[in-house]
């Protein structure tokens, strides 16, 4: 092969590596940006939460949110705040006609934190040794299971979102499992929390 041919074979070679290496770089950065917007009302992570979210999986069948909340003050000295970490799982969902689809099971976990300095992650040192058995209570660990209804948007009616999802939940946390497993008096509806939801899926 002349010099000059191998110079542009290596050149083109060189480019089209480079190419899939931008490629790469630019799909993992896609990767991170918000396909859904979600709001929440109740469900042990605030009065009302918002936040983003990411669906993937073969049938976006896995979701991930990220929530902030507020709880107002009540009869507390002021209103709080919470984070939220949401892990849910849609098996399937049957598509009834119309642009309208039904989800027969949504379930997953999620992790609330709320802040606040009445609230903490370790037995502060004023209280005695093992005072109290559970060790946090800033975070909360919680489980739920609920359904959900989503209306397509038409290809001609697309302007911001792709489609928007009503759901509801039933779930409960760490601490009233173990208000259950420490009193069998506690009744089981005593320990779940209904919340309701909209998603708004971006992309």
């Amino acid at each position: 092969m002349p010099e000059d041919d191998k110079d542009v074979y290596q050149s083109e070679v060189r480019v089209r590596a480079y190419d899939k290496r931008v490629h790469r770089y630019r799909k993992r950065w896609e990767a991170l940006i918000p396909t859904q917007l979600v709001v929440q009302f109740a469900g042990n992570m605030g009065f009302l939460s918002f936040g983003v979210g990411w669906s993937y999986g073969k049938r976006n069948q896995w979701e991930t949110n990220q929530l902030i909340g507020f709880i107002p003050k009540y009869k507390s000295n002021r209103a709080k705040v919470t984070m939220t970490i949401k892990e849910n799982y849609i098996p399937w969902s049957i598509y009834v006609g119309k642009g309208v689809q039904i989800e027969p099971l949504r379930m997953g976990l999620y992790l609330n934190a709320v802040f606040g300095s009445e609230f903490w992650n370790e037995q502060p040192s004023r209280y005695p040794n093992d005072y109290y058995e559970f060790l946090s209570t800033k975070f909360r660990l919680n489980i739920f299971a609920g359904q959900g209804v989503t209306k397509i948007v038409p290809m001609n009616h697309l302007r911001f979102v792709k489609s928007v999802t009503a759901f509801y939940e039933l779930g409960t946390c760490d601490l009233y499992i173990r208000a259950k497993y420490m009193d069998h008096s506690v009744k089981f509806w005593d320990l779940m929390g209904l919340s309701l939801g909209l998603k708004f899926q971006l992309l």
